[in-house]
């Protein structure tokens, strides 16, 4: 749900387009953002996205990446996430910046995690919200790879936000492969929802 610009650690010239489609089964509302990924230099990346609601494009995205560099003998990836939003409905501005740290566990346990903060409208100077990101993967195979995913917003006025996300990718070759995923959330105060995921993804 919350992806990489590119995996940590990428050789330049790497390029990637996905989507990502979501709907809701409380609302029935479909969310889809298509977007392009490019490692610009080995371990540095950049992205564009689209997020529509149904056929309406809601906002436009950019994102920057790098990695800083390996740890426990390269066991241990991490880096940086910087991620800018306009919202073409609110006419607001908003950015996230997020430290990112990947780990093999083992052959076949991973683990990936994201801790920054985001401003959530320019406009406001308080409304600062942390973010929390938490993935644990199974690789099954060589092609197939099983995942939970925790998303967590925790704005100062105690108000919390989640989304829990049990997932599969399946890699079809070496660059085309589809993830799955569903579970509970609550977004924007609402109550309780359920949320079905797909990404396609194709690279280059």
């Amino acid at each position: 749900m919350f992806d990489l610009v590119r995996p940590l650690g990428s050789p330049k010239g790497e390029l990637e387009v996905n989507t990502l489609i979501t709907r809701s089964s409380q609302t029935g509302e479909f969310a889809w953002a298509p977007e392009i990924e490019y490692a610009f230099a080995d371990g540095y990346a950049v992205e564009f996205e689209l997020p529509f609601q149904n056929s309406s494009l809601e906002e436009y995205k950019f994102g920057l990446q790098g990695t800083f560099g390996e740890l426990l003998n390269g066991r241990m990836i991490h880096g940086w996430q910087a991620l800018g939003r306009y919202g073409r409905q609110e006419n607001v501005y908003s950015a996230d910046i997020l430290y990112l740290n990947g780990a093999r566990i083992s052959d076949k346990w991973s683990t990936l995690n994201m801790l920054g903060i985001r401003w959530a409208d320019f406009g406001k100077r308080e409304d600062i919200v942390a973010l929390i990101n938490n993935n644990l993967f199974y690789h099954f195979s060589r092609n197939l790879t099983l995942g939970v995913e925790m998303n967590n917003e925790i704005h100062e006025h105690k108000q919390w936000r989640y989304r829990l996300t049990p997932q599969l990718h399946y890699s079809f070759s070496s660059n085309k492969a589809v993830q799955i995923g569903g579970g509970p959330a609550r977004l924007n105060n609402k109550k309780s929802d359920w949320l079905l995921a797909s990404r396609f993804i194709y690279t280059f």
